[in-house]
């Protein structure tokens, strides 16, 4: 009869590392301190400094202070150090793309099906059929009969089964022909030599194995085989005797049968606790009594309940609320000094939020679950700047990637940013740019030429900018939406990433590193395939790889770690939270299978579809006594519909409920939870205070130096409008818009009438004499012609913006007829000029002024207004500041006095002159407003206040309404009404 290992085993309430520690210094007695010939293998080395620490705490009670060794790695690294036959072994990313190429040619057996998602599952059944060594005969019809008989059918070749027979056997032995035309091994294959090749060891050492609920039979014959040469001792934490399969005791139970069935040493716990526990799961036996009676019989041999100090369970409405719930816990765990915290779930989404929760309030903690890598910022950086391949650098992915810390370094990274901020301003929301490399460079430059001197060579960083981007993409570009082989659009995306100056940061970041490595694998990978892959199925790889590829932070220390089921395995803690207690997750869908259903999979000897939901639930049962104090959460409803609770929790519930008259629920917590006395608030910040219409004190060291007729404008209509804009600096960005609105056509006629009258730069004009009757119509094809070479970019981008164009159009003769008339007495002096007044007193007025018109020393100014045109009384009573303010603007800039000032309304095929003032009314409303703008400033100097005026007409429009809350306050009685007239 073969050898077995020894087999130690311990009851769920027992510390599986504590056992093996004992044991460990138990069997070295002779030997102490020195430990370097033991061998500890576990599933994870998080198990490894608390088993160092027990051995040390029992060493130095044992007279010994120190000690040497012994050795704790994973199964899976210590089997790599053997070799096996010099045959390559494939990582997963050359696996996936060498089944991929196999479905390719095999297309016919699987329709339109999605070729990275079946590979997926194909190579989890693949690698399953190898370890248990399951064969597959090469004649289908032997392959085929075997999976009937299993099947039951009285068919005797379903179609269905004959389907699905034959994509496995055939994919099957084509990935095997692969594999052997490479010189290749899998994995799994490779991990069945190695476990032969380390029987052969000299090394006679103890070895010993703790954390593994489940062994597959090769690994239990490797064990028998190893336990020949050398002692083998393993760790069973649980049961040995299962009442049924789908008790928790079953995979303990599984475990020992396989390994030989009786343990050397078992630890025993017969603790009401641990009895109520086995109470309430025994309705998972075979034959089992109702849960009524179970409670009943259990209440009379236990009258006070054991759950109560040790197991309680909150049900949260919303997954928001669990998440406080959970940070709550910890934090008021923390405060009793509990220094070894868990919290355990398979819920990754509430996890990433009960992190950022813990570390709002300044906790720290131990990530061992780690999260995908493809939510780093290191793979945003990648996704962002592919997307920009891929959309013609769209203008949110651009600011994005443009702002990642990767992309400079620190000491410039300031620079940069304000380089990407003259960018986002001056280029993608003054210009309304939202795609297109070449779109930016090509505004860039027309805003250069516009802006004068000083302004225009201050946008030389952002064209350097632009073209940097040009250059990095040229190496991926070609690559785009196109078949090639992706061993060379990895390497071009690569350079790219090192033109683009990524690439150094990103190697010295964790997560940078990783993502590098990855996208480096995929790359090895592709070189051994000779394939092709459409830029489509690349991306989805890539999504699929890093999404798979799981980036663990570096351990802090903290005292409370985030794990989930699996990796807790050898943990044992002061207090946990067994989170996330749904059904979706406890027990889970249990991963299973699309190939097989279980008779199939129990004939071939492969894990049945239930075998996941089996071992969490031996987790949880184990969880339940892995601390003396353990809180399960759960939620009622995510995302409005609702959630079940784990079946588990609720037969903890209704068990507690029949026996004791009352559910396991924390009722602190919930009253804590909802109480906002126990939210973490930075105290620091004001208190708010009683609603009113607000009303700040101006600091004249935020008053501006300059001001723009609009800021004027803005003054009058509402004073803490102005406050909060230009004080502040509050005025939120435009957006960009996709589609041409009423502004920017209005921006796009300005363009029009001034490469008219005076001229742009790549535009056709100007027309160069005065419009008479005679030159009238060539003056209309003329002004069209300019019109169409304004509208020609936004026709590009949207076909629809020929709505505008033909708009602006039906406007030109009017237009024109205005000019033949208005010619008769006036000449073009200048357009689209920036003006600035200087004053001893009060603040430089700055502005725009479309048109300048002269004549015999004298001048009039013209405003071009294709939307709202403010009403005459409205000007003439000084509320409308624009005209006069842009007449003394124009008198700065000219040195003649302005005799006349009007808007033009450019309407629907209609022209006409609107507000217009000339004569004594101009010149008292000029100095009016100049000698009021004055006043005001001297008053703001002084700290006036700039309340908020509340009138209908400006707040419907007004961008501050969130920070002014006039709804809070608008019905209050306002005393001072009139008071911006004075």
């Amino acid at each position: 009869m073969p050898p077995h290992p020894r087999l130690l085993q311990a009851d769920y309430a027992h510390d599986p590392l504590a056992l093996l520690a004992n044991r460990i210094l138990e069997d070295a007695d002779g030997q102490l301190p020195v430990l370097g010939q033991v061998l500890v293998l576990v599933p994870d080395l998080d198990a490894g400094p608390r088993l160092r620490r027990l051995l040390l705490e029992r060493a130095t009670e044992a007279g010994h202070a120190a000690l040497l060794g012994p050795r704790v790695t994973r199964l899976s690294d210590w089997l790599a150090g053997f070799a096996i036959p010099d045959r390559r072994i494939l990582d997963q990313a050359e696996r996936e793309l060498m089944l991929v190429e196999a479905l390719r040619r095999h297309h016919t057996l699987f329709g339109k099906a999605n070729l990275w998602a079946l590979a997926e599952s194909l190579l989890k059944l693949f690698d399953d059929m190898t370890r248990r060594r399951v064969g597959v005969s090469m004649d289908l019809q032997t392959f085929t009969d075997r999976l009937v008989q299993a099947y039951g059918s009285d068919d005797a070749f379903p179609s269905a089964l004959g389907m699905e027979a034959r994509l496995v056997h055939t994919l099957w032995h084509a990935w095997h022909e692969q594999l052997a035309a490479g010189g290749c091994l899998d994995r799994a294959t490779a991990d069945l030599l190695r476990l032969g090749a380390s029987q052969a060891s000299t090394d006679t050492g103890p070895v010993y194995l703790a954390g593994f609920p489940v062994l597959e039979v090769p690994e239990v014959e490797w064990l028998s085989g190893l336990a020949a040469c050398r002692p083998v001792t393993v760790v069973v934490h649980g049961r040995g005797h299962a009442p049924a399969p789908r008790h928790p005791d079953a995979t303990p139970s599984a475990l020992l049968q396989n390994l030989g069935g009786n343990p050397d040493q078992a630890l025993r716990c017969n603790s009401a606790y641990t009895r109520f526990l086995d109470t309430v799961f025994a309705g998972y036996s075979d034959g089992a009594r109702d849960l009524a009676e179970r409670a009943e019989a259990f209440l009379t041999t236990q009258a006070v309940s054991p759950a109560n100090g040790r197991l309680v369970v909150y049900q949260a409405d919303n997954a928001e609320q669990e998440a406080r719930s959970v940070e709550l816990q910890i934090r008021r765990w923390l405060l009793e000094g509990k220094q070894s915290l868990a919290v355990v779930t398979e819920n990754r989404r509430l996890a990433r939020r009960v992190r950022a929760l813990l570390e709002r309030a300044g906790i720290q903690i131990q990530d061992r679950g780690g999260w995908a890598l493809s939510t780093t910022s290191a793979a945003a950086l990648v996704e962002r700047w592919l997307e920009c391949m891929e959309e013609d650098f769209p203008y949110l992915a651009l600011l994005d990637l443009l702002k990642s810390p990767f992309l400079v370094p620190e000491q410039r990274r300031e620079s940069h940013l304000a380089t990407v901020y003259r960018l986002e301003r001056d280029v993608i929301l003054h210009e309304n740019v939202g795609r297109g490399l070449a779109a930016y460079q090509r505004r860039l430059e027309y805003r250069r030429h516009r802006l004068p001197g000083a302004a225009g060579a201050a946008l030389q960083p952002v064209a350097e900018l632009l073209e940097h981007l040009r250059q990095a993409a040229e190496p991926l570009q070609r690559f785009i939406g196109t078949e090639n082989p992706p061993a060379e659009v990895l390497e071009a995306l690569l350079h790219s990433l090192e033109r683009l100056g990524a690439s150094a940061a990103l190697a010295e970041d964790a997560a940078g590193a990783r993502v590098l490595q990855t996208l480096a694998s995929l790359q090895r990978a592709a070189e051994e395939q000779e394939t092709v892959l459409h830029w489509t199925e690349l991306r989805s790889w890539m999504g699929t790889s890093l999404e798979n590829t799981h980036f663990r932070p570096p351990v802090s220390g903290s005292p409370v770690v985030l794990t989930d089921l699996a990796q807790s395995v050898l943990g044992h803690y002061e207090a946990l939270v067994l989170a996330g207690a749904e059904r979706d997750h406890l027990p889970g869908n249990g991963g299973q299978s699309p190939f097989f259903n279980d008779a199939v999979r129990r004939d071939l000897g492969l894990p049945e579809g239930d075998a996941q939901c089996r071992e969490r639930f031996y987790h949880f049962r184990r969880l339940l006594e892995a601390a003396p104090r353990v809180l399960v959460t759960c939620r009622r409803e995510q995302d409005g519909e609702p959630v079940a609770t784990s079946p588990w929790v609720e037969s903890l519930q209704a068990f507690h409920q029949l026996a004791y008259g009352e559910g396991l629920d924390d009722h602190d917590l919930a009253w804590l939870v909802r109480s906002p006395e126990a939210e973490v608030v930075n105290r620091s910040a004001p208190l708010p205070t009683t609603e009113s219409a607000p009303r700040p004190r101006a600091e004249a060291a935020l008053l501006p130096r300059t001001l723009s007729a609009s800021g004027y404008q803005q003054l009058m209509d509402c004073p803490y409008q102005f406050f909060a804009a230009r004080l502040l600096h509050l005025a939120p960005p435009d957006a960009i818009r996709e589609a041409l609105e009423k502004s920017d056509y209005g921006e796009r006629v300005h363009r029009c009438l001034e490469a008219f009258h005076k001229g742009v730069e790549g535009m056709p004009g100007p027309f160069g004499s005065p419009v008479t009757r005679a030159n009238r119509d060539r003056a209309i094809a003329e002004l069209e012609k300019i019109a169409e070479a304004a509208f020609a970019d936004d026709l590009e981008d949207n076909f629809l913006h020929r709505g505008w164009l033909e708009r602006w159009r039906r406007v030109i003769p009017a237009y024109i007829d205005w000019q033949l008339r208005r010619d008769a007495q006036w000449r073009v002096h200048s357009a689209e000029v920036s003006a600035r007044r200087e004053a001893a007193d009060g603040p430089i007025i700055q502005g725009r002024l479309d048109r300048i018109d002269a004549a015999e020393g004298r001048i009039a100014v013209t405003d071009y207004k294709t939307g709202r045109v403010p009403s005459d009384a409205d000007v003439l009573a000084g509320e409308a500041v624009q005209l006069p303010c842009y007449a003394l603007l124009a008198e700065a800039e000219t040195g003649m006095a302005t005799e006349q000032v009007e808007y033009l309304e450019l309407g629907k095929e209609k022209v006409k002159s609107r507000a217009v003032l000339e004569g004594d009314r101009l010149h008292t409303l000029k100095s009016a407003i100049d000698v009021r703008l004055s006043e005001l400033f001297e008053r703001l100097q002084s700290g006036a206040e700039v309340p908020a005026w509340g009138d209908e007409k400006t707040c419907g429009y007004c961008p501050m309404d969130g920070l002014c809350r006039r709804q809070a306050w608008h019905s209050e009685p306002q005393q001072e009404t009139d008071s911006r007239h004075h």
